[in-house]
């Protein structure tokens, strides 16, 4: 994705930070996850995520793993958007397997001078809750 595409997907209040954006989503790990961009903006971060054959566990639904990985990268996006930070902890509950693609919705809870308290919530296609996390990221430094 480069900024051309991520623009449109962005709120006006977020289009200033869309190289802050692009520097957090285009970490390896996560393009070779295929999370992709919904929409941005200050107040949340919205990726989704095909569940590919890849992905799959030993009882033929989306590894708990692959469900972590989009949880962590929409929070990582969300968490250095506005500031420079770092993941300190992520508190996952699952509540139901999931098989096909997934939306991930990442919104601050509270952001203080040291620490970012993140709600992070996956989604199946059909709006079921398939897990959820309390995310908290220290934050690094402030962007002006």
């Amino acid at each position: 994705m480069d900024k051309s595409e991520l623009i449109p997907l962005m709120s006006e209040d977020a289009v200033i930070y869309a190289d802050r954006v692009l520097d957090v989503f285009d970490a390896p790990f996560a393009c070779q996850m295929g999370i992709e961009i919904e929409s941005v903006s200050t107040e949340q971060v919205v990726c989704r995520m095909k569940v590919e054959p890849f992905m799959i566990n030993s009882m033929g639904r989306a590894h708990g793993a692959a469900i972590y990985a989009l949880m962590d990268h929409t929070f990582a996006i969300m968490s250095n958007m506005v500031h420079d930070g770092t993941g300190q902890s992520m508190e996952v509950k699952y509540y139901r397997p999931a098989s096909s693609e997934l939306r991930c919705i990442a919104r601050p809870l509270n952001i203080s001078r040291s620490l970012g308290i993140y709600d992070v919530r996956v989604y199946s296609v059909e709006g079921k809750l398939i897990a959820s996390a309390t995310c908290t990221a220290f934050v690094l430094n402030k962007v002006e």
